[in-house]
């Protein structure tokens, strides 16, 4: 369905204020155009603002003339200045075809500055969606009103609109894997808009990783965003610099140049991060995304082959590359067995259960490997490290496997009563078969 994205624009100094690399209008017209709105209207908005690219500015007066020539069904209504968690606006767009109103219980949440109370409890959250006739009528009646309040004052006298109440919202995001706390600010001033862009960037960051990219990584990945949200760089090209830091590392370890090799490997973790973190923050995705993770793959493959034809080189034998198969065909049957248990559950088997994510923080992973790897280097092992890696990657992909079957019978035996009366059926349970063996005994 259709759905107008309308951002009624700030006072020309609070539009002017920037967070995390974005100014308030931008990120609410690329939140808006995110959950899937179109075409995306600025309403009131004063002299000197800026306006974000294929976004249409409309004075108050116009606005109903405008909304009825587009002829979309409803429309989202966003609060000036307003930076708000993408899960809150796609609730409400969720919520019903006839309007909704996203609010906050009085007490629950710390009020962002501005917001109107709507009575004793209940307190205006900034995100409306109406049917476009009905916003245009009001549009139509106001002249330069104050669109915003006068909506929420329609839409709380008005018992039929459903009312999505933010603290109720799951803090579970999948695509972070992890419990974030939902954003909800109205910056005023440059410091606020600070706090604002530093919530955007540790809402940017994801759970359920091995612990060098959860304990090391997290301090560089946010400098770095800090760095680049303001700036012309791209996702897409720190992931094209990735590679290339990649491809470098890969050469330096076929050169036999191992400390070189390892240092710009283990500099892609957090490089790594760092893309998907940006194109979070700044909301700023591409369809050339998912192919990052094909890309990590071929990366991490290509440096053990690389440190293979160097330790076959000098030992002249081909012991080196039995050992890299050891550590790419294991982990690779782990990568297609967690890719076919998401595609079919719709949840990362790392992320199934607490099991899992306490395995996922130890197991074998180019992270892991690497810096298992470093260890042995400080003693001039280096061979010794590239056998152990092949272990570490046997081993966790052996636990894998189990958790694999076990995680697929549970979501099998949840979804299917068919599958789970056979389970109950043919499950082996020797205990019980032999407790009716022997009352069967005369």
């Amino acid at each position: 369905m259709q759905t107008t994205g309308i951002v009624l624009a700030p006072a020309a100094d609070v539009a002017g204020l920037v967070a995390a690399g974005l100014s308030l209008v931008e990120r609410q017209v690329r939140t808006l155009r995110r959950a899937g709105c179109a075409p995306l209207l600025l309403v009131g908005a004063e002299p000197l603002t800026p306006v974000p690219d294929g976004v249409e500015t409309v004075s108050v007066a116009a606005l109903g003339p405008r909304l009825a020539a587009l002829g979309s069904v409803q429309s989202m209504v966003i609060a000036p200045g307003l930076v708000i968690d993408e899960r809150a606006v796609a609730a409400v767009l969720a919520a019903a075809e006839g309007g909704a109103a996203l609010l906050v219980s009085n007490g629950t949440l710390v009020p962002a500055p501005g917001v109107e109370r709507l009575d004793a409890d209940t307190l205006a959250a900034g995100v409306i969606m109406l049917p476009t006739r009905r916003l245009a009528d009001v549009a139509r009646s106001l002249g330069e009103w104050d669109l915003g309040s006068t909506l929420l004052r329609l839409l709380s006298a008005d018992a039929s609109v459903p009312r999505v109440a933010i603290e109720a919202l799951p803090l579970y995001a999948p695509d972070r894997r992890r419990n974030v706390p939902m954003l909800w600010m109205r910056p005023m001033d440059q410091a606020s808009a600070e706090q604002a862009g530093a919530a955007v960037i540790a809402q940017a960051q994801k759970g359920c990783l091995d612990w060098p990219a959860r304990f090391i990584h997290p301090l560089l990945e946010d400098t770095m965003v800090r760095l680049l949200a303001p700036t012309f760089i791209t996702p897409n090209m720190v992931t094209l610099f990735t590679a290339a830091v990649g491809v470098a590392a890969g050469v330096a370890l076929a050169m036999g140049a191992f400390w070189w090799g390892l240092g710009l490997a283990l500099l892609c973790g957090p490089l790594d991060g760092v893309d998907g973190k940006l194109a979070r923050t700044r909301i700023e995705f591409s369809p050339w995304g998912d192919l990052e993770h094909l890309l990590d793959k071929l990366l991490e493959y290509g440096w053990y082959l690389c440190a293979a034809w160097w330790f076959s080189s000098q030992q002249g034998s081909a012991l080196a590359w039995a050992v890299a198969a050891l550590i790419i065909l294991p982990a690779l049957v782990e990568a297609v067995q967690g890719e076919f248990y998401r595609r079919m559950t719709g949840m990362q088997l790392d992320d199934a259960g607490q099991f899992e994510r306490r395995v996922r923080l130890v197991a074998g992973r180019r992270n892991t490997f690497l810096w298992c790897w470093a260890v042995f280097a400080v003693f001039g092992q280096w061979f010794e490290g590239f056998v152990v890696i092949a272990a570490y990657s046997v081993l966790t992909t052996a636990v894998a496997q189990w958790r694999f079957y076990a995680r697929l019978g549970v979501y099998a035996r949840q979804e299917d009563s068919r599958i789970s009366a056979n389970y109950a059926a043919t499950r082996y349970d020797f205990t019980r078969r032999a407790s009716r063996a022997s009352e069967r005994l005369p």
